[in-house]
């Protein structure tokens, strides 16, 4: 499991739950072109902060989210 999803509750469900937090994990992985186990949680958790209040970066992600549901 990856060290930042407790850091991105505005993208989970009130109640998330492993898969949830997987699910991000990847789609924000996609979204930043940082695929495991090329980059660890640290490498990654260091460009979602750098772009966390990006509306691009948002955006982005609910798209990818929403696909997946």
């Amino acid at each position: 499991m990856s060290c930042y999803t407790r850091h991105l509750d505005e993208f989970l469900p009130a109640e998330p739950t492993a898969a949830d937090k997987r699910a991000l994990d990847g789609v924000v992985r996609e979204v930043l072109a940082m695929p495991e186990p090329a980059f660890d949680c640290p490498d990654v958790w260091n460009e979602v902060k750098a772009r966390r209040d990006d509306p691009a970066f948002q955006a982005s992600v609910r798209a990818r989210l929403g696909e997946e549901a």
